[in-house]
């Protein structure tokens, strides 16, 4: 079977050595407001939603820089790719919606104030990193066919 909507094999190493990186960096400008100065912007005057005066964009890139490796890592061809993989990935993806969003309410009926922000930090990525676990474990247990189980 055909996918041309995977990305190229070597996206998923990329994404993997970038993800922690990214991760880290998240961290760092999250709980101990690290920010790099050449992220700065310009002292301008910004209208409405779109105001970017006196702000620094590392956290911005922290979260961006995330998003794609987890992305990267997700959506990346297999060495096989066929039925049986496109089966696993798209139930993966399916499971991980539902215990995203089953999270996601859970999290809303219980945490209030600024904890509350958290929350949404962090549900960015919990479909990806959900489905990403869950497809990397339904692929480690997939039944290995050998030539004695087939007779």
């Amino acid at each position: 079977m055909k996918n041309t909507l995977l990305l190229p094999r070597a996206c998923r190493l990329t994404g993997i050595i970038l993800f922690p990186f990214f991760l880290a960096l998240f961290i760092a400008c999250i709980y101990y407001d690290f920010s790099f100065l050449f992220l700065n912007t310009p002292h301008g005057k910004g209208a409405g939603l779109m105001d970017f005066s006196n702000n620094n964009l590392t956290d911005e890139v922290a979260v961006s820089g995330g998003i794609i490796s987890l992305f990267m890592i997700a959506f990346s061809k297999l060495k096989r790719e066929d039925e049986y993989v496109s089966y696993i990935r798209l139930k993966s993806l399916q499971w991980g919606v539902y215990a995203n969003y089953a999270i996601f309410v859970l999290l809303t009926c219980t945490i209030y104030g600024d904890g509350y922000m958290n929350v949404l930090y962090y549900n960015i990525a919990t479909i990806l990193v959900l489905f990403i676990l869950i497809f990397n474990y339904k692929l480690y247990i997939k039944p290995r066919f050998t030539k004695t189980a087939m007779v």
